[in-house]
């Protein structure tokens, strides 16, 4: 798996020694040293990188040395541990109690157990449509790879730390296969970590290096480096005899080996030696002429000839490999009279194999801190309050004149019982002042100072459920919110955490995971699902597609989340009794946002009963490939039946209209002989009017006669029907112009009336002043 052992990827021979600390540690010289000088790591470049290392290693002990120490403090503070050994000597002196009313650990808890709750979903997506089948094996590995590992406890332990002190590590590599599977993902102790503390930024991509120290048996030291055994055994201690040497270390990482930190001189007769020794591991950046693709889904990544999937995209003409010098990753291993390992790093994505989880970052020097640190001075105040109360309640403070008892000692025995019988001498005072009151102001201090720390962190009573002066729910929830705001920086830290590492171990898959394998993964009923890769399908190839890692951002806002699915629920309940419809719609889009057992079956099942789709969806199922079949088959039929119908709507319109023809032809035939009759009539009548005309014109006197009878009958001639329509037209101009006149007069009237009430109000106006 690891490269050439020698293969440091750079030059030293020009380089000079540094005039640090490190170049007072010895050089190995003695005739011991003659058998292994042939070895490559005891060259003089070697040796140069070995005390450049080393120097790395020492200026970030010595600089981050106090915070370390604060941040050891931090935790002895969430452990019961607040008072020094200093202070409780003093105590005891006073005879007081050194109580221990721990508020931060609650405080702790609240932030930590949040995250607990709320571990949150991730996907890997394609880069291109035809690798959605691979990213969805890509993601239902890593599943499999996390339940392996126990990686959701490891995060919540690295999470913890970051939240204790300041900052936490995960870490993600590869091992061989004899160990379990090829890519691992666990946490790491904040004590064993160091960083190049020039480093600014969060996702550490402009640190120079980071270091962890182990300390190791010699004999499993000696099975790790076979042909270094002299090296480790000039390096180890006996950790039984020895004390700790202080300048390679400090306190918080060498915690284990020294115990309670004290040379334990009863042990000197046993004859066992347990020899150990610190073995330093540092991940460094160092610049190399190197061979990288550029173009393609590949793009940026180093050349790795018979690599399949960098052949193809080099023949395929989407990549070409051009020359660069980059900053690469190396890793050495070493003790501290010489190295032990070093190589490049092994690891395609070219970064550190530890991701931190900050917490909180000091400006002046980006040094970590964590959420007890604000609030340890107020934590140390409230034990010292609780401790003075008590001291006050349980005991008597006495004025007296010299000789009032006759024994001083047996007063004070006397006194402190709480059925005390006080004997003193007569005419002299003895005044007993207990000062009970004091006990009263020292709580009400000390509930100020619990109270303080709440608002300092963010965690509110309303937060842990705790009974508080907010009454109203409006109240306890904006209090409840405020807490959630307050701590939204530890959890957007968390999750730029989990998207760094969850890209390296993404890299790691897509790059150890070569071969078929098969596993299974479970839901959260426990179903098991058998899943093949590299099995010779291109749907279940993993190696020649390139994917992104991308959290769920629904899933990570678990608070904001649940206050949108109250907020939906009430426009839901709004919306049912006006638009049920809309309510149906959206019914599985609500319960996809809940945080309740077997979400994604009943949403399922609503989806399957309300035929909703999910709209993340990019392939269809197999269950949605059958109901849409169905449904074209429905939709046939539908058709079929819509056409039947359409045809005999339209053979039934025919025959109403063949019907309406005929119907129409007969009334034709006779109209066309009522025409010819009325035709035949008009003759006749014409006829009649020439005679009567002529009748007429033959005995003038009789026209007048006959315009009688025709007036009397009703008859009407065309000109007087016309005179009539005149007359009438006539008199409806008059009325309208009638009614414009009557509207215009009253108008003038209101105007005249309005005129007249303002007039009066200016009179009374002035008469009033």
């Amino acid at each position: 798996m690891f490269d050439d052992p020698m293969d440091s990827g750079f030059d030293l021979k020009n380089s000079k020694r540094s005039g640090t600390a490190i170049d007072r540690l010895p050089v190995i010289k003695d005739a011991q040293s003659a058998a292994v000088k042939s070895h490559k790591l005891d060259s003089f470049d070697m040796q140069q990188l070995h005390h450049r290392l080393m120097a790395f290693y020492i200026r970030e002990l010595r600089r981050q040395e106090t915070n370390r120490y604060e941040q050891d403090r931090d935790e002895e503070f969430y452990d019961n541990n607040a008072w020094s050994d200093t202070d409780k000597q003093v105590l005891k002196e006073r005879g007081q109690v050194p109580l221990n009313y721990n508020v931060i650990a609650p405080m702790v808890n609240w932030i930590t157990g949040t995250e607990k709750r709320t571990r949150t979903d991730y996907r890997i997506l394609p880069r291109r449509k035809d690798g959605s089948k691979p990213a969805e094996r890509k993601t239902q590995l890593m599943k499999y790879l996390g339940d392996v590992n126990r990686f959701g406890f490891a995060k919540s332990r690295a999470f913890e730390d970051a939240v204790k002190v300041g900052v936490g590590w995960l870490e993600g590599g590869g091992q061989d296969e004899s160990d379990g599977e090829i890519v691992y993902a666990r946490s790491e102790s904040w004590r064993n970590m160091l960083w190049d503390s020039a480093s600014i930024e969060k996702d550490m991509s402009d640190c120079r290096y980071e270091i962890r120290v182990k300390w190791v048996d010699t004999d499993i030291a000696d099975s790790m480096f076979k042909d270094r055994s002299f090296i480790i055994h000039q390096s180890a201690i006996e950790s039984d005899r020895l004390l700790i040497d202080s300048s390679m270390g400090d306190t918080p990482m060498d915690t284990m080996e020294i115990a309670d930190g004290t040379y334990r001189t009863d042990r000197q007769d046993f004859d066992y030696r347990r020899k150990r020794l610190r073995l330093i591991e540092i991940w460094f950046r160092a610049p190399v002429n190197v061979r990288i693709l550029k173009g393609g889904d590949f793009g940026g990544d180093v050349y790795e000839e018979g690599h399949p999937s960098h052949d193809e995209a080099i023949s395929s003409g989407q990549s070409v490999v051009i020359s660069k010098v980059k900053m690469r990753m190396h890793c050495a291993i070493m003790a501290q009279k010489g190295l032990l390992w070093v190589s490049q790093s092994p690891y395609r994505h070219n970064d550190f194999p530890f991701t931190p989880i900050w917490c909180y970052r000091r400006g002046k020097d980006g040094l970590p801190y964590g959420v007890i640190r604000g609030v340890r001075d107020l934590q140390d105040d409230v034990n010292k309050r609780a401790s003075k109360a008590l001291h006050i309640l349980s005991t008597n403070k006495t004025i007296m004149e010299e000789g009032a008892v006759p024994d001083i000692d047996e007063y004070v025995e006397e006194v402190a019982r709480p059925d005390a019988v006080i004997v003193k001498k007569k005419g002299y005072e003895l005044e007993l002042n207990v000062d009970r009151d004091l006990s009263e102001a020292h709580m009400q201090l000390m509930s100020r100072s619990i109270e303080m720390i709440q608002s300092v962190s963010g965690v509110t009573d309303e937060n842990m459920g705790r009974q508080s002066n907010a009454t109203s729910g409006k109240a306890i929830q904006a209090r409840q919110s405020q807490g959630s705001l307050a701590t939204t920086g530890i959890f957007d830290n968390l999750r730029l955490a989990s998207q760094m590492h969850g890209e390296k171990e993404l890299s790691l898959i897509e790059q150890f995971f070569t071969e078929q394998k098969a596993f299974r993964i479970t839901n959260m009923r426990g179903t098991p699902e058998y899943v093949n890769i590299n099995d010779g399908m291109p749907e279940n190839d993993i190696v020649r597609t390139k994917a992104d890692f991308v959290i769920s951002e629904d899933d990570w806002n678990a608070t904001i989340r649940q206050n949108q699915v109250e907020e939906l629920i009430k426009l839901l309940m709004e919306l049912a009794p006006v638009a049920p419809q809309i309510v149906v719609v959206m019914l599985d889009l609500l319960v996809e946002k809940m945080d309740i057992p077997n979400r994604d079956e009943i949403v399922r099942r609503i989806r399957q009963a309300t035929g909703m789709r999910d709209p993340d969806q990019e392939q269809p199922t197999p269950e949605d490939i059958a109901k849409a079949k169905e449904q074209a088959r429905q939709k046939q039929l539908q058709d079929a039946m819509q056409q039947a119908e359409l045809d005999e709507k339209v053979a039934s319109t025919q025959l109403k209209r063949a019907q309406a023809g005929k119907a129409q032809a007969d009334a034709n035939d006779k109209a066309q002989r009522i025409a010819a009759e009325l035709a035949g009539l008009n003759v006749e009548s014409q006829k009649a009017a020439i005679e009567a005309a002529l009748l007429l014109v033959g005995a003038p006197p009789a026209a007048g006669v006959a315009d009688g009878l025709l007036h009397e009958a009703g008859f009407k001639s065309r000109s007087e029907q016309e005179d009539e329509a005149s007359l009438q037209q006539a008199m409806e101009q008059h009325a309208q112009r009638q009614q414009a006149a009557v509207a215009t007069q009253q108008a003038q009237q209101q105007q005249v009336q309005q005129a007249g009430n303002v007039a009066g109000q200016l009179e009374q106006q002035g008469l009033g002043q």
